[in-house]
């Protein structure tokens, strides 16, 4: 699977919080709010999480290989490392510029026939 990965925010002043990151998966899915941040053992992934009524938190989605969790993670943590990469705004990242995710959008819309 091809994963790709782009640092949305840097953080200096949020704790252990480092970073923001959006990832695409094989150019056909997005995932945004994946977070760096610097723990005892170093620079870990997180991905991205709600909180529920008791009060603790739950991956809203989540790699189910150990493989893809390694992918995912050294791909952020090489965006991480390459600030030249970063995205200057939000706003131009894989959702406007699908391109830069790897596979171009198909903006063909298939014939529906409802009745």
């Amino acid at each position: 699977m091809k994963v790709k990965s782009k640092i949305v925010a840097r953080y200096e002043d949020k704790g252990r919080l480092k970073a923001v990151a959006t990832v695409c998966l094989d150019g056909k899915f997005l995932v945004t709010g994946v977070r760096v941040a610097d723990c005892q053992k170093g620079l870990t992934v997180f991905m991205p999480s709600r909180e529920i009524r008791s009060g603790e938190y739950r991956d809203i989605c989540f790699p189910i290989t150990s493989e893809l969790y390694k992918q995912i993670k050294d791909s952020v943590l090489e965006a991480y490392a390459s600030p030249e990469d970063d995205d200057p705004a939000y706003g131009d990242s894989f959702e406007e510029n699908p391109e830069s995710c790897g596979q171009p959008e198909d903006t063909a819309q298939p014939e529906q026939n409802i009745q």
